[in-house]
């Protein structure tokens, strides 16, 4: 018989030997945060877009795919367990601004926004916003019985609150020692039936900026998880039966360390395109057409999935004076220098470059 999961506070960790690690990651973060705030080009745009490949990233870790297509085109849906996962994100955040403790409602809230508007069976069974009502066994872990989830998931909560296990620590490493626990400690409460893996990492990434490590209130991990995905769940299942986490944080703020130097590379391709792209536009003689180019360029890296249709209602009305045959012109001038792929089988075009530095195929 497995024996009942340690209790939050029975958890064995010295935050102290975390300090190099947590130093690392700070003057990570201090990188990423210049580059958004001070980066010329559009970062809550580029944020968001990250945003939405977190969302595609995480669920990818539970077997759910989608499409550059879905993602990136304007006015068009996303698939809405990814919009609902970009949702709960944003609206926990705000919450625990407002509120500034981790509270159940905001956790339970997380889960029922998961689900918002969605009417499948999966979805109805999920019973969103509820503690889970009936034991479940994840591989060969056995998660405390439905009786008891509130009562581990209460205790877990107050901990998040409290800082009596960090004395001597700054409020930095406090928060990333700490988030590095809730992500691992929350999988193995497993207090919801379904959606337990992206309610974990809303609830991390708002544990691990409690303190303002970003300017921006996202912070993406899944890619990093997807990369060690094996190891990630080896030292995962690990604790299990042990309630020795100081391997498991070592881990895990590595995979940390990975998705900021992740992220700043992301940064560091767009802020060099942008460069490119601003010098190329100066370089046509035709003022007009320059700015036809213009407009027609912020369009297409805001929506770098596009058809000519939309370009066409967007940018047209805002140029009179050019004729469709001159504006058709531009935008083929434009696909053609920035070789942007017609996608077979449909309208739609893509700007490889920007969709490339999105996603990070690189890196």
């Amino acid at each position: 018989m497995k024996k009942e999961l340690y209790k939050i506070w029975d958890v064995k960790f010295n935050p102290l030997d975390f300090k190099e690690q947590a130093n690392i990651i700070l003057e990570k973060f201090e990188i990423y945060n210049q580059y958004l705030n001070s980066s010329p080009f559009d970062t809550q745009f580029l944020s968001m877009q990250l945003l939405k490949y977190e969302a595609r990233h995480s669920n990818m870790i539970e077997g759910i795919d989608t499409n550059d297509i879905e993602l990136l085109a304007a006015n068009t849906p996303l698939s809405k367990k990814i919009s609902n996962y970009v949702n709960a994100l944003k609206d926990a955040n705000e919450e625990l601004i407002n509120s500034n403790i981790v509270s159940k409602d905001l956790v339970l809230n997380i889960h029922k926004n998961l689900f918002l508007n969605m009417m499948s069976v999966d979805a109805i069974n999920a019973n969103p916003g509820v503690w889970r009502v009936k034991q479940v066994q994840i591989a060969n872990h056995m998660p405390p019985p439905p009786i008891k989830v509130d009562e581990y998931m209460s205790e877990f909560i107050d901990w998040i609150n409290d800082s009596s296990q960090f004395k001597g620590c700054s409020k930095i490493l406090e928060s990333i020692v700490k988030a590095a626990i809730t992500h691992a400690y929350f999988e193995k409460i497993h207090p919801f039936t379904d959606g337990n893996g992206r309610a974990g990492r809303i609830l991390f990434n708002i544990v691990l900026n409690r303190n303002n490590l970003t300017t921006k209130p996202y912070f993406y991990i899944s890619k990093a998880i997807l990369h060690e995905q094996f190891l990630y769940y080896q030292e995962l299942a690990k604790l299990d039966e042990s309630n020795d986490y100081q391997k498991w944080i070592k881990f895990f703020l590595d995979l940390l360390i990975y998705q900021l130097e992740s992220n700043i590379k992301t940064f560091e391709a767009a802020m060099d395109l942008f460069i490119q792209i601003k010098r190329e536009m100066l370089q046509e003689e035709e003022s007009s057409h320059r700015e036809v180019k213009r407009a027609m360029m912020n369009y297409m890296v805001r929506y770098p999935i596009f058809t000519f249709s939309r370009v066409y209602f967007k940018i047209k009305p805002l140029f009179e004076k050019i004729d469709d045959p001159t504006f058709v012109m531009i935008f083929d001038e434009l696909v053609n220098h920035y070789k942007m792929r017609k996608i077979p089988e449909t309208k739609n075009y893509e700007f490889s470059r920007v969709v490339d530095i999105i996603v990070g195929k690189d890196w």
